[in-house]
């Protein structure tokens, strides 16, 4: 088979291999948290250095965890309303529309740089309700556009691994955004704490690249001050969940609040 090599020059984008090979490795795992096998035959076509990756166990056990949350969250979303919109905000390659059930109930919008979004027609053409949007999230046309189309739209918004990358007042600002075109929609993302986030140098997989943390988040409630109609629903400790599979090292690191709460997958509500 002849590879291609991705063309991605912005650092931060090529993260994107990481949470693409830890979803490729976790569907070969005997005792699978999630199944991708979209995601195995993409690493097979494409002509990257995955094997630096290789040895983020508990990469591959978190990015896993978080996957199958936002699935579920987008599931049960696309259940229980009428006219759902999905939007996923860089998405990398992700393959989320080919895991969730019910998908053609749905319109789903996958947004990422232009780079990245060449890429992702190259290796997975969009479906008749999937639309590409070349653009970057602190931009707001997309927004203008999709209120357009869908004026009377249900709304939900997943940023998957992609906050903690960005400075604080400009994750401020993609929020703050959402909240104020999209009143009645939810916005689900994953952050990291102020301590995780100083550990780029030592993270088991994106010591790899040359994108850093850049933002941590001290108390969930703290995002309901960036604008007053978002409301925090909910909040999931990764190191709660799987327990089986971090192993004992995980388990007795598990029992430290500061290790506990360093990373979490976090629900909030947009009031209309």
């Amino acid at each position: 088979m002849t590879k291609i090599k991705p063309q991605i020059t912005n650092d931060i984008a090529e993260t994107l291999f990481i949470t693409l090979f830890m979803r490729s490795e976790e569907t070969k795992h005997p005792k699978a948290i999630i199944q991708d096998p979209k995601a195995c035959e993409l690493v097979d076509c494409i002509d990257y250095d995955f094997s630096k990756f290789r040895k983020g166990k508990w990469s591959c056990i978190g990015t896993s965890i978080r996957v199958r949350h936002f699935d579920n969250m987008v599931a049960q979303f696309i259940k229980n309303k009428s006219r759902p919109v999905v939007v996923l905000v860089g998405c990398g390659l992700d393959t989320r529309y080919h895991r969730v059930p019910n998908n053609t109930k749905a319109v789903f919008y996958e947004l990422d740089l232009p780079e990245v979004i060449k890429l992702r027609e190259k290796f997975l053409p969009p479906e008749t309700n999937q639309e590409y949007i070349s653009a970057s999230m602190l931009e707001t046309g997309w927004m203008d556009m999709l209120k357009a189309k869908h004026p009377e739209g249900d709304f939900i918004f997943i940023i998957e691994g992609v906050l903690m990358y960005f400075p604080e007042d400009q994750v401020k600002t993609v929020i703050s955004n959402l909240a104020q075109y999209f009143p009645g929609s939810e916005i689900h993302f994953d952050a990291m704490s102020p301590w995780a986030s100083k550990q780029s140098h030592r993270h088991d997989t994106v010591k790899h690249v040359n994108a850093d943390f850049r933002w941590g988040l001290k108390a969930p409630k703290d995002v309901e001050r960036w604008a007053t109609n978002i409301k925090h629903r909910q909040t999931f400790y990764y190191m709660n969940q799987e327990k089986g599979r971090w192993g004992m090292k995980g388990t007795i690191l598990g029992m430290i609040p500061r290790i506990k709460k360093s990373a979490c997958l976090l629900h909030y509500d947009v009031l209309k």
